[in-house]
């Protein structure tokens, strides 16, 4: 292990002496004045209307930066900007010579990353509390993301134009699918981004060094905000009218099948429950910032994401929400995740996949000044464990519009008929010098009541800070989770720990190499009775080389359990035991450390481009399991209309007490068909068999299709058989139309 690291260390040197590392934050104005259009614009990409020249932002003393090299973009980008009384008009004149321009993509909000694109950031809030990005690509196909909803997608126009080997674009915005202030005058922040799909690079116009890159669809992030300059000057946006703050959306739903009572449960099993036929989800905006939602019998039928791995989890997998209420301002309720260890998923006081079917919702959600905030009620009944819950969750931030200093509050009043009462509060504060890097957190939450067991109580105390520079990153924390700490609602990986943990993020470009970064880090926690409850160790290495990726790196875990129960004859060595990793208070019996121990290695070619390829081998001790596991996936747009994703992966598990070997493999094809621009179709086939002592999932096979038809007033069509989050093909066919009234964010 040391060894290893000494040589990364050594080939970070070498890398950081053959070629600079950019680290100037781009010299734009602070503020930029806002441009008022005098006529509306259309969408004439030839962008020859004398307006656009008043609107025209960027300049060539300012271009734009290449995020994933660190360097300046090798292909000048034009933008501008205008606005009236009842949209944002941005354009774009874009060069690209020499790279074949990708714009493949036909259907809008499917593929985004895939083709060329170009867009804009904006912060209307000025704080980072509602951010959206609206991006286009050369063929005008539409994407859009908000930061206070996973599933934000209003109506508004994009026109695209290609010229060779130049291309032009005009997106259209309608300030009502805005959450603004309407406010005389107000500034909010704005960025220009850019994607060249051939080389897998990205653009942003706004840039400082600590800025990083990502794979879309993680970039561009919303947390970039903070560095974007100012747009001021903005008045008069007129007058919100019952329409714009109204929103319903009322669906009607009919199934067949012999699986037509089986849905996924929180734990992710299929159980049976009782299908529903219609529903409603409405919002009304108390004010331009500040949304009641409400909804009452909620569909669960046909949304579920494949979220299927076959790879051993050391914790509970971490799962992407998906249901409407839950998803619309998920931020405002939770606005601080402290961590939960150096390579592990953060603890969360409220995690909403964990709370399963449910009948009926409430909450009051958004912004005001430098506040965001949210309040919600839900209530249901769970038919597979006959409990009902009656749960309150809260969140409040105040953050400086820089976002150099916020502090905020969130927590759970939870009320179940079998598990009991349960109450979580937590706050904390925090501050980021943008000069120094230097960022501070401190973060406490206290848990009680009948679900808590004794003595009753529980908290958990989380301090850290961090140094964050253009070239290297480190990270320091302390935390201490005390025992029985687990909030009903939430997401905690494990509890009785405390203890440091601290990691250096080593990271930039030099001549022959796109980009590189080196990650050293590790934690160390105790429990109560004084042994080491949990502790890991990594060094990873990332690097890109032209077309071609690498990833390789050990890391190096113990993880400490326990007996539930006392031991009876047989003492500590009856391997009918059942034991817990995640607290062994009060008793500590029998106490056993296991080793998770994986050395990875994942070889990429063309990652970030329309045809990736990828492979990944990983080694180690898993527990009382030797694993081999591996990974082959690639995809592939076959045209303008046909796409193919395909993956196989396979684990091998040998046992190491009685050296018996398993295996499980995985194989996945997944085909889509754009029908248009609002239209598509898709069908997966995945096939899972074997078994590695029960470290992985349940073998079977699965077959799901898909339909979905998104009309121009926003109403939606979705016809569906089986589900891709099943191990197994469930006999389920559903038809369900999503009646849109009103507004569209």
């Amino acid at each position: 292990m040391l060894r290893t690291v000494a040589h990364a260390v050594c080939l970070i040197v070498f890398l950081g002496a053959s070629g600079g590392v950019a680290g100037a934050t781009a010299s734009h104005p602070v503020t930029y004045t806002a441009a008022l259009a005098t006529h509306p614009l259309g969408a004439d990409t030839s962008l020859s209307d004398p307006d656009w020249a008043r609107g025209r932002i960027t300049q060539d003393n300012v271009p734009f930066e290449n995020i994933t090299t660190r360097s300046p973009a090798a292909f000048k980008t034009t933008a501008y900007l205008l606005y009236d009384a009842q949209n944002l008009y941005v354009g774009f004149d874009v060069q690209q010579p020499q790279l074949p321009i990708t714009a493949n993509q036909t259907t809008n909000d499917i593929g985004f990353g895939l083709d060329d694109f170009v867009g804009i950031g904006i912060d209307t809030s000025g704080n980072g509390a509602t951010v959206y990005y609206f991006t286009t690509t050369a063929r005008g196909t539409r994407y859009e993301e908000a930061s206070e909803s996973t599933r934000y997608q209003p109506v508004w126009h994009a026109a695209a134009y290609r010229d060779g080997a130049a291309w032009k674009a005009v997106l259209t915005i309608p300030l009502r699918v805005l959450h603004i202030s309407r406010a005389a005058a107000q500034t909010w922040r704005f960025n220009f981004v850019r994607g060249v799909a051939a080389v897998g690079e990205h653009y942003t116009w706004a840039y400082d060094g600590t800025m990083q890159d990502g794979a879309t669809p993680q970039w561009p992030p919303f947390g970039d905000s903070q560095f974007w300059p100012r747009l001021s000057g903005i008045r008069n946006l007129g007058s919100s009218k019952f329409g714009d703050r109204m929103r319903a959306n009322i669906y009607g739903l009919a199934s067949g099948g012999d699986g037509r009572k089986l849905f996924e449960q929180a734990d992710g099993t299929f159980a049976p429950e009782t299908p529903r036929v219609a529903g409603i989800d409405l919002s009304y905006a108390l004010t331009d910032t500040i949304h009641f939602v409400s909804t009452v019998n909620p569909d669960f039928s046909n949304v579920e994401v494949d979220q299927q791995s076959i790879a051993p989890q050391e914790f509970q997998r971490v799962l992407t929400e998906y249901r409407p209420f839950f998803a619309e301002g998920n931020s405002f309720l939770s606005p601080s995740s402290p961590s939960g260890g150096a390579f592990t998923p953060n603890n969360q006081i409220f995690y909403s996949p964990s709370i399963g079917p449910f009948d009926r919702g409430a909450k009051l959600e958004g912004s005001f000044g430098q506040q965001s905030f949210g309040v919600l009620s839900v209530r249901g009944y769970d038919e597979t464990t006959n409990n009902e819950f009656d749960d309150i969750a809260y969140g409040y931030t105040h953050a400086t519009p820089s976002q150099t200093f916020a502090y905020w509050s969130d927590g759970v009043l939870a009320h179940h008929s079998v598990a009991g009462d349960d109450s979580t509060v937590e706050a904390g504060t925090s501050f980021h010098n943008l000069h120094t890097g230097l960022i501070g957190v401190i973060d406490e939450a206290f848990e009680s009541g009948s679900y808590v067991p004794d003595p009753g109580y529980a908290r958990q105390l989380n301090i850290n800070g961090e140094m964050r520079k253009p070239n290297y990153d480190i990270f320091v924390d302390w935390e201490d989770v005390t025992p029985n700490y687990n909030p009903i609602d939430g997401y905690t990986g494990i509890s009785d720990n405390r203890g440091g943990l601290g990691a250096l993020n080593l990271y930039g470009s030099s001549p022959g190499i796109k980009s590189y970064n080196l990650v050293i880090g590790g934690d160390r926690f105790y429990d109560e009775s004084g042994a080491i409850h949990q502790a890991d160790a990594l060094v990873q290495l990332n690097a890109h080389v032209k077309q071609f990726s690498i990833s390789f790196g050990p890391r190096d875990g113990e993880l400490r359990s326990y007996s539930l129960d006392a031991p009876g004859p047989l003492g500590c060595d009856n391997p009918s035991l059942v034991r817990t990793s995640y607290s062994g208070f009060p008793h500590y019996y029998c106490g056993q450390t296991d080793r998770f121990d994986q050395l990875a290695l994942t070889l990429g070619y063309r990652d970030g481009t329309p045809a990736p390829i990828d492979f990944g081998a990983d080694q180690g001790a898993f527990g009382d399991v030797f694993l081999h596991q591996y990974t082959l996936s690639t995809a592939r747009q076959l045209g303008t209309h046909l796409s193919l994703s395909a993956e196989y992966a396979g684990t091998y598990g040998r046992t190491l007490s009685d050296g018996q070997l398993n295996s499980q493999w995985l194989r996945l094809v997944s085909v889509g068909e754009s029908l248009g621009t609002d239209s598509n179709v898709s069908l997966e086939l995945r096939s899972i068999n074997g078994f590695v002592d029960g470290l992985t999932t349940v073998p079977g096979v699965n077959l799901a299709a898909s339909y979905h038809r998104k009309f121009p007033s926003g109403s939606e069509l979705y016809v569906a058989y089986g589900t891709p989050a099943a191990t197994q093909t469930v006999d389920r066919f559903i038809v369900k139309y999503i009646l849109h009234l009103g507004a569209q964010s």
